[in-house]
């Protein structure tokens, strides 16, 4: 198989520029994805499209959530039902952010998000927040409540998307394998070519250009191909616990999300979630490799904590139907060792985790940590995504789309952007079951 572009990954990153692509009218390219598409992290999210009301005590990070809720806007557009605003409540306690803050925050979210479709942040009464949120505990409100505020922002089913963007890419033309790894690569004149295995056994392909859509094992997909990375990576682990209904008073389509404001600073989603409750994230080191990992205990210990500080719960261990843990890949600013220079030594391409492209701890708030994604050309003809948001994906893949487009010289632009390149109503009649989440991708190891 003679390829343009061969990807490497089937999160939303991977399987989003395969659809950018192919809405450009590029032809030749493929995607191979080493297990299930959306089987890691894309599919163990916090389930929101969102701009990330918390950057904005960053004022470094006020790009990325101007242009994150620009995009939750076109997602809406583009995908009703599959991403659909969700209200949230925001009480300012005495122990925690000023009020006055929260207001300022919540008004430069709204002007960032002028035009955006959603309803302005306001300050709710107490009938409404008894309405809203009769999950609180009362004896919490009465105590150290200043003010309770209501915003909104967007829920999504985080692996619907990746699976609907990657049959709409087909759709268009490219291809996707499944249970497919990479075991090789080599540079030729022509680009690369790449020896893979399926079940199938194993076969060559010749690509012009590779993209390295891993996630977390990114690095250890270029020390295995013998490429020096110029990224060093954080790996952090984002857990989620998924309650049954009865845990709290109240039914969850009858109520908003909040966040709740932990001592150490950080805030923690309560969110209906597929007329269930959803509880995370958290900002733990990953202990452990991608393939091998547990979530953290102390994860949990820490969500439970705030949860029972805050909330009117009824027995919640018994409650607990799922956990689930995603991997955020965070690209650091630190100068990569050696960068490029010479060979890939044995033990980093055996043992790549270990390797000092990974950083295995990190002094200081892992929270505060800018979520840009890095686009890096890590050899000639070899694009490595690093981090990101899943609510701007569309815009990373198209700006990466733009640049091997341009390489390729190809003049087509991307039409992600426009819903005729989705397919939904085609797709809903053909194949209904790509709407429905599964559950078992986010019990899975990846």
């Amino acid at each position: 198989m003679d390829l343009n572009v061969l990807i490497v990954g089937g999160g939303i990153h991977g399987v989003g520029l395969l659809h950018d692509l192919a809405t450009r009218g590029l032809a030749g390219v493929h995607l191979v994805e080493q297990s299930t598409l959306a089987a890691g992290t894309s599919s163990r999210t916090t389930k929101l499209i969102h701009g990330g009301l918390r950057y904005l005590e960053h004022p470094g990070q006020w790009g990325l959530v101007r242009e994150a809720l620009s995009e939750r806007a076109l997602l809406l557009r583009l995908l009703p039902g599959i991403v659909q605003p969700i209200p949230f409540i925001l009480p300012a306690f005495r122990q925690g952010r000023s009020a006055w803050l929260i207001r300022l925050g919540l008004a430069l979210y709204d002007q960032l998000a002028s035009g955006g479709g959603l309803p302005r942040s306001r300050r709710l009464t107490q009938g409404e927040i008894a309405r809203l949120a009769p999950y609180f505990r009362r004896d919490q409100l009465d105590r150290g409540l200043r003010d309770v505020f209501l915003y909104y922002d967007a829920q999504m089913l985080d692996d619907v998307i990746v699976r609907l963007a990657a049959r709409a890419a087909s759709r268009l033309g490219a291809t996707y394998a499944e249970q497919t790894r990479v075991e090789a690569i080599t540079h030729v004149s022509e680009g690369y070519r790449v020896r893979l295995r399926s079940p199938n056994g194993a076969h060559e392909v010749t690509g012009r250009l590779v993209v390295n859509a891993a996630g977390a094992w990114a690095n250890a997909n270029l020390l295995r191909w013998n490429v020096r990375p110029r990224t060093v990576c954080l790996l952090n682990v984002g857990t989620h616990l998924v309650f049954s209904p009865d845990v709290v008073p109240a039914k969850p389509d009858d109520c908003a999300a909040t966040l709740m404001q932990h001592a150490d600073g950080r805030v923690v989603f309560f969110i209906p979630w597929d007329k269930k409750w959803m509880l995370g994230t958290t900002d733990s080191m990953l202990d452990g490799t991608p393939d091998r990992w547990d979530c953290p205990a102390a994860d949990r210990v820490y969500l439970m904590e705030i949860a029972k500080q805050h909330l009117e719960l009824h027995q919640p261990d018994r409650h607990i139907l799922e956990t689930f843990c995603g991997i955020r890949t965070i690209p650091l600013p630190d100068r990569a060792p050696a960068a490029g220079a010479g060979p890939v030594p044995s033990a980093w391409s055996q043992d790549p985790f270990a390797s000092p492209f990974y950083r295995r701890l990190f002094k200081g708030d892992a929270s505060s940590l800018s979520r840009e994604s890095v686009l890096d050309e890590s050899a000639s003809g070899l694009f490595t995504i690093y981090g990101g948001k899943f609510t701007t994906y569309r815009a990373l893949c198209k700006r990466l789309g733009d640049r091997i487009a341009q390489r390729l010289g190809h003049g087509g632009t991307s039409g992600t952007h426009d819903p005729r390149n989705w397919f939904l109503d085609e797709l809903r009649r053909s194949e209904p079951h790509l709407f429905q989440s599964s559950a078992e991708l986010r019990r899975n190891p990846c």
